[in-house]
């Protein structure tokens, strides 16, 4: 009986040593020398979740002058953690994907002497610790707001101690949340401090990231390893205590004292905002707004528009596309992969392969479609007219595109305001319901304004892709986003929608148009002053071909215009439902994009629009 538990024993003993001779030795690349910023990470190897998915994981703190992304791409790491410049070192070409943010505010500030009581103050005075360079964009976009440029300002480089500003031989400096402000507090030095999101700056920091190889190649890997990681922060921020016992017995190359680090944690969990956003989400709008802020300061090389959906990471998905710009950039490492290049040719040999079937087929094509353009050309009323329309389109898609640049801006403004308004809330833990309700309002419109541009933009995209969606899920979101203010104008709605209809197309472009037809007969509505007004919205399947109307009580079109009311820029104020570009451009996404019609008719006591869609 007792060789028999011997045994057993045994057994067990080197299945279990087996086990850990199995664990995947993997690097994660930090952005700093260790400190609780990186706990999340000290915490799931401490507590066995990196083992427990078979990974020992070790960390290499950052060095003077190395670049965290090559760290990865070279392997000299696995995973890296760094700034929101990842962003642009994507739009730039480097294979990368953004699988995880923990910090959604970044920490960096501007302190400045007591006497500094703006920051138009600095003129012509020394600061330290800034630079044109991309991870100081934040303190850079906060001095232009007060019409402040690198060439106003003595800049000094930083010599990561207080001393000169202690001294006064400095007026300001760039300093971290986090760390910096511990010692200037404890020390009993006076400071303003200016923070660039109270300035609409939201920059991400702490990202994890990893190269698109070790996706390819260990999709499940990564998917453990970002869970395992959050599951550690998880842990650390509910365990201060222990977690920076932790650091001090095993990560204290920095030598911090224990009220150092709590300082530091609790610095830490107001950046995370957990009140509003899980641990490690990532928020696609936020991540167009920085790229989009990066295009505009130069940081991104023109015309580098890769898809961001890409980049950030999703675990639903095994796909892994190069664009051509990280196709390039993989062939000018010194280091190449010769799997990768295997890979690349396979993939180039296999569009060689369609790209000469397209050819053919095309050349068929082409001529078919020159006899039919020459037909159309030939029955046209004013050829130079169409050039015109052609030349007006190409002109609208890049004015949108500078829209876009211009737009975001505002809208992360008011997404700021709306963080910092929720902060201040939360810190003097004040809970009202209907406040809280009408915060994350105004958060769902500035994204939806956001979206919307996109919508524009895509219009002019030849890369857009198809999904199916339900219709009158669709419907029910247009609908509230025009129902207050029909409510507002005394407007009834009226509904008569079949349940369940699916649609393979392009659901925003649709929700366009409808909220084009619905505003249009808002408008003569009021402008006709009609009694009792009211706009009925139907939709309906039959035999595979789907129809919605968008009928009003307005009086209808006058007969002698209602086929020109969707010419281009064609506008009766007085007499047409709708005026400029709006109908032209939705029958033009309703014809183009989801192959289907849209008209118009005098029926009952208004006009109905009618969309029609094939099967």
């Amino acid at each position: 009986m007792n060789f028999l538990k011997l045994f057993f024993l045994l057994i067990i003993f080197f299945t279990l040593h087996a086990k850990e001779d199995k664990l995947e030795p993997i690097t994660l690349q930090l952005q700093w020398k260790h400190q609780f910023e990186f706990a999340g990470f000290y915490v799931a190897k401490e507590m066995g979740y990196y083992k427990d998915i078979g990974l020992d994981v070790s960390f290499k703190e950052y060095e003077k002058d190395i670049d965290i992304v090559d760290e990865v791409l070279d392997g000299n790491a696995h995973y890296g953690l760094s700034y929101s410049s990842i962003i642009a070192q994507y739009l730039n070409g480097k294979p990368i994907v953004f699988i995880a943010n923990f910090f959604k505010q970044s920490p960096l500030v501007l302190i400045t002497q007591k006497n500094i009581k703006k920051l138009s103050d600095l003129k012509n005075k020394k600061v330290m610790g800034i630079s044109n360079s991309i991870d100081n964009i934040t303190l850079v976009m906060m001095l232009e707001k007060f019409n402040i440029s690198m060439q106003d300002i003595q800049t000094i480089p930083p010599s990561f101690n207080l001393d000169m500003f202690i001294n006064k031989k400095i007026a300001a400096m760039s300093v971290f949340t986090t760390n910096e402000l511990y010692d200037l507090d404890k020390k009993g030095i006076s400071y303003n401090l200016f923070d660039p999101t109270v300035y609409g700056a939201l920059y991400y920091d702490v990202n994890l990231f990893t190269s698109k190889e070790e996706l390819q190649k260990h999709p499940q890997r990564v998917k453990e390893f970002k869970e395992a990681s959050i599951k550690g922060w998880e842990y650390a921020l509910e365990n201060r205590d222990k977690t920076i016992k932790l650091i001090i017995e095993k990560y204290n190359s920095q030598q911090k004292t224990a009220d150092a680090l709590h300082f530091e944690a609790k610095q830490i969990e107001n950046l995370m905002l957990r009140n509003v956003y899980d641990i490690g989400s990532i928020d696609s709008h936020r991540v167009k707004v920085i790229a989009d802020s990066f295009r505009q300061s130069g940081f991104i090389k023109k015309g580098n528009y890769p898809d961001l959906q890409s980049f950030i990471y999703d675990a639903n998905s095994s796909y892994i596309k190069l664009s051509k710009e990280e196709i390039e950039y993989l062939k000018e490492r010194k280091e190449f992969d010769y799997t990768t290049l295997i890979i690349l040719l396979s993939i180039i040999f296999i569009f060689m392969i369609f790209g000469i079937y397209r050819y053919s087929i095309n050349k068929k094509l082409n001529k078919e479609l020159t006899i039919r353009v020459d037909e159309a050309l030939k029955t046209s009323r004013d050829k130079d007219q169409i050039i015109f329309q052609q030349n007006k389109l190409s002109a609208m898609g890049e004015m949108i595109e500078n829209i876009a640049h211009q737009w975001r801006q505002p809208l992360s403004q008011i997404n700021s305001v709306v963080l910092v308004v929720d902060g201040v809330l939360t810190k003097k833990n004040i809970h009202n319901d209907t406040l809280e309700e009408k915060l994350l309002e105004i958060e769902s419109l500035t994204q939806y304004m956001s979206q919307t541009i996109d919508d524009f933009k895509d219009f002019f995209s030849q890369d857009k892709k198809k999904e199916i969606f339900v219709l009158d899920v669709i419907l029910d979101n247009t609908i509230s986003m025009a129902r207050s203010d029909l409510m507002h104008q005394n407007i009834e709605l009226k509904l008569n929608l079949d349940k369940g209809i699916a649609i393979n197309g392009y659901p925003r472009e649709l929700q366009q148009v409808i909220l084009v037809i619905i505003n249009n007969a808002k408008d003569i509505l009021i402008e006709r002053k009609i009694p009792h007004p009211y706009i009925k919205i139907s939709a309906s399947q039959d035999n595979g071909n789907i129809t919605i109307r968008i009928q009003d009580n307005a009086g209808g079109v006058d007969n002698d215009i209602i086929d020109k009311i969707f010419d281009p820029y064609f506008t009766t104020k007085q007499k047409t439902q709708g005026t400029g570009l709006g109908l032209y451009i939705s029958q033009m996404l309703i014809k183009e994009s989801m192959n289907g019609i849209l008209s118009v008719k005098n029926r009952d006591a208004g006009a109905c629009f009618y969309i029609t869609l094939g099967k």
